[in-house]
C-alpha cells in the first residue's frame, strides 16, 4: 500500500498548508477538473488574477486553457505514468506547479512502491490534500470508507475553501454528464495504458458516484457558509446548487495572448508503445502563431473543425489562406485528428470533445458524413474571439474574403448546389459570427429537442437562427454548381470553393467529373503535404477494398467511434468486415478495443489471439494475457459479459 502522509505530534493537521496559501487566500480560486468543459472555458467570467487548482491528467490538454501556472496539482491515487509524466513536465518547464498535494508521500518516499523516480526537487512543495477537510467533521466522514469517495474536483474544492478561499470558480467540473466523451483532451497512448476500462469510459466508476459527490458538495458549501462558490462548468445538476458565473463587467478577466499564455498551444509528449522495440517518445510540436488578428480593434480569425483524415483539407485551407490573408486560421481538432500532420503544416489547433449527433439515434439512420457534424458547434463559444469566420475543412480560398470580420451578426451563404439558392436556408459550411458563450450554452439543451432537416447541423442552425444576413453565392460556391449549373460557375468570381460530397483527398472512380476542381485543390498542397496524402491513399486501399466516395474505411470508422466512445458502433462496423473478408491485424486490435470498452474481455482475447497469427508482436502477446486475465476476474465476480 502507498504510504500515507503522516503529521507530527506537536502540530495541528492543516498547518503547514493554511500557511503555504496564507499569502493568496485574498485572491479568487480556480478549480479545474478534467470534464469536457475545461477546454475553451469562458475567459469574460473568470477573473484575471485567479489562483489556479489542477489535478490528475490535466498536462495532456492540446493548449493552455487556464495558462501554464499551476498554484496546486491535486491527485488521490498512485499511478506510476502519470506521476512520470507530471514530474517530465515540470523539469521541462512547460508548466509551472509549485504545490503537490496528496494524501499520499511522493513515489520516491513510499515503501514498495517506488518507481525509479527522484523527488521533486526545489521549488515544488508537497502538501498533504486530506489534511484540511480532517479538520472538519462534517467532509471528514466523506473520507472514511472506500468505495463512496467524493472525485478530486470535489476534494480540491473542501481543500481550497478550508484553507481560507471565499471566491471559488469551478471548471470543468461536470458531473460526469456529457455522453459523448469523459475529459476535455485526448488519453494519450501512454495515458491509456495506464489507466482501466472505468477511467475511460464517461460517466461516475465505481468508486465514485453523483449521490457522493452532490452530498459532500452540499457539505462544503454548508460548513462555509461565506464563501461564494460560481460554476463555469457545463453541467445542468452542478447548477441546482451552484450558480453559473456572470460576466465579468468590474474587473480584469482571464485573456487568451497575455504573458502566462493562456489559450496558447503547448508541446504536448506520449510514449508510443511499438510493436517491436524499445519505447519512444513522440510529440506532437506546438505551433508558435498568433491565434487572432485585430482588425478595427477586434479580434478576428478564421476556424475550422478538424476530424479523421480531414487534416488533408486543412493543409489546401491553410495554404490557400496564407496566400490571400494574414488572419490566423485555428483548427478544432476532435480526438482522432492528426495534430502532428496540422503541427507540422504550422496550424494552430485546439482539442474539442466530439458532439454526438442527435439525430443518429433512436432507429434513425443518418449519412455517414454527418456523424460528426454537430462539433462544429464548439465555434460559437470562442469568445474570446471578437469576431469569426468559419470555414469547413473541405474549403479552399481564392480571394481575399476578410470582409467576412464586418458586422456583428450571423451570417452565411444561400445553399445551392443541386439546385439554384432560394434564400430561405443558408449553407453552414462558411459562415460569420461573433462568438459567444452563452449562445453556446442554449444550443445544448435545444439538440435533442430540434430535427435537422438534412441529419446535420446545417439542419439545426437554419432552425436555431431565426434570421441571418444573406452573403453573396462567391463566398461558398459548393462543387455541384461546377456540374449541375456551369453557366453560373465562373472560377473568377469565386472566393471559397466548397468540396461537399466526396473529397478530393479520397479514393475516386476514373472519369471523375469533378477532376478538374480536384486538381485545382491538390495545387494547394506542398509537395510533402502530396507526398503524406499519396502514402495515406496506398495505406488505405491496402487496408482493404477501396472506400466508396465520400466515405471511410472500416477501420477508420471504427476509429473514430472508439475515439467518440462509441465502442457499440465500432464493432458493428468490424464485424461486419469480419463477414465479408480476413480483417487486417489493425482492423482486429481496433475491435479489440472496441470489445475491452464494452467488457467484451474474452471477445477481445479472441481476436488478438488471431491478430497473432497473422503478425506476431511483443505487445499483442501482452494484450492477450491481460484481456485473458481480466475476463478471468469477471467471471470469478460472477459478471456477465
Amino acid at each position: 500500500m502507498p504510504t500515507m502522509r503522516s503529521v507530527p505530534l506537536g502540530r495541528e493537521p492543516g498547518e503547514a498548508e493554511i500557511a503555504s496559501f496564507a499569502d493568496l487566500i485574498d485572491r479568487p480560486l480556480l478549480i479545474v477538473g478534467n470534464g469536457p468543459s475545461s477546454a475553451m472555458p469562458p475567459y469574460h467570467r473568470i477573473p484575471a488574477d485567479v489562483v489556479v487548482f489542477r489535478m490528475n491528467w490535466f498536462f495532456l490538454e492540446s493548449n493552455y486553457h487556464f495558462g501554464r501556472r499551476v498554484d496546486g496539482y491535486f491527485s488521490a491515487i498512485p499511478n506510476e505514468k502519470m506521476e512520470t509524466l507530471l514530474q517530465d513536465e515540470i523539469r521541462a518547464k512547460r508548466y509551472e506547479v509549485d504545490r503537490i498535494l496528496s494524501p499520499m508521500r511522493h513515489a520516491a518516499l513510499r515503501d514498495g512502491d517506488q518507481y525509479s523516480l527522484e523527488p521533486m526537487g526545489d521549488g515544488v512543495e508537497e502538501l498533504d490534500s486530506w489534511s484540511i477537510p480532517s479538520r472538519h467533521p462534517r467532509l471528514a466522514r466523506a473520507f472514511m470508507s472506500r468505495p463512496g469517495l467524493p472525485t478530486t474536483g470535489l476534494q480540491a474544492l473542501a481543500f481550497g475553501l478550508g484553507v481560507g478561499f471565499r471566491e471559488v470558480y469551478l471548471a470543468g467540473i461536470d458531473l460526469y454528464e456529457a455522453k459523448d466523451s469523459r475529459y476535455g483532451y485526448t488519453v494519450t497512448q501512454a495515458a491509456e495504458s495506464a489507466l482501466k476500462d472505468k477511467d475511460l469510459t464517461p460517466g461516475y466508476e465505481s468508486a465514485h458516484g453523483l449521490d457522493t459527490d452532490l452530498a459532500f458538495l452540499r457539505s462544503c458549501l454548508a460548513e462555509f457558509p461565506d464563501a461564494t462558490v460560481r460554476s463555469v462548468s457545463q453541467s445542468d445538476t452542478l447548477h441546482l446548487f451552484v450558480p453559473q458565473a456572470e460576466d465579468l463587467t468590474d474587473r480584469p478577466h482571464l485573456e487568451p495572448g497575455t504573458p502566462d499564455a493562456v489559450a496558447a498551444s503547448k508541446d504536448t509528449v506520449d510514449l508510443e508503445l511499438p510493436e517491436v522495440g524499445e519505447r519512444t517518445t513522440g510529440v506532437v510540436p506546438k505551433v508558435d502563431a498568433p491565434l487572432w488578428k485585430e482588425i478595427d480593434g477586434r479580434k478576428c480569425a478564421f476556424v475550422t473543425v478538424v476530424s479523421g483524415a480531414y487534416h488533408h483539407g486543412a493543409r489546401a485551407l491553410a495554404n490557400s489562406l496564407r496566400e490571400v490573408s494574414d488572419v490566423p486560421l485555428i483548427a478544432l481538432v476532435t480526438p482522432d485528428a492528426d495534430r502532428l500532420a496540422l503541427a507540422s503544416s504550422g496550424i494552430t489547433t485546439i482539442e474539442i470533445p466530439g458532439i454526438r449527433n442527435p439525430m443518429n439515434s433512436g432507429g434513425n439512420k443518418i449519412q455517414s458524413r454527418f456523424a460528426a457534424t454537430y462539433t462544429k458547434l464548439h465555434v460559437f463559444r470562442l469568445d474570446f474571439l471578437d469576431r469569426v469566420a468559419y470555414l469547413d475543412s473541405d474549403t479552399v480560398i481564392f480571394q481575399n474574403v476578410d470582409d467576412l470580420f464586418d458586422g456583428d451578426d450571423f451570417a452565411a451563404v444561400p445553399d445551392a448546389g443541386l439546385d439554384q439558392p432560394d434564400g430561405q436556408i443558408f449553407n453552414s459550411g462558411v459562415f460569420a459570427v461573433t462568438p459567444d458563450h452563452g449562445m453556446f450554452e442554449r444550443m445544448m439543451p435545444q439538440l435533442r429537442r430540434t430535427t435537422s432537416y438534412d441529419g446535420g447541423d446545417q439542419g439545426f442552425l437554419n432552425e436555431f437562427f431565426d434570421g441571418w444576413r444573406k452573403l453573396g453565392i462567391e463566398y461558398n460556391t459548393t462543387k455541384r454548381m461546377y456540374s449541375h449549373h456551369p453557366q453560373t460557375f465562373h472560377e473568377e468570381d469565386v472566393k471559397v470553393l466548397h468540396y461537399v460530397g466526396r473529397k478530393p483527398w479520397e479514393p475516386t472512380a476514373k472519369g471523375e467529373r469533378y477532376e478538374q476542381l480536384d486538381y485545382a485543390w491538390l495545387r494547394h498542397l506542398r509537395d510533402w503535404e502530396k507526398d503524406e496524402l499519396i502514402r495515406d491513399l496506398r495505406h488505405e486501399v491496402a487496408g482493404g477494398k477501396p472506400p466508396e466516395a465520400g466515405s471511410l474505411s472500416p477501420f477508420r470508422q471504427a476509429q473514430r467511434f472508439n475515439r467518440t466512445n462509441q465502442a457499440g458502433e465500432a464493432i458493428h462496423v468490424l464485424e461486419d468486415v469480419l463477414e465479408k473478408r480476413e480483417p487486417t491485424p489493425a482492423e482486429c486490435r481496433e475491435l479489440a478495443i472496441a470489445y475491452r470498452r464494452l467488457g467484451r474481455h474474452s471477445d477481445a482475447a479472441r481476436i488478438l489471439t488471431r491478430a497473432y497469427r497473422m503478425q506476431p508482436s511483443k505487445s499483442l502477446v501482452r494484450d492477450i494475457v491481460l484481456a485473458r486475465a481480466r475476463s478471468y476476474s469477471r467471471k470469478i465476480r460472477g459478471d456477465s459479459q
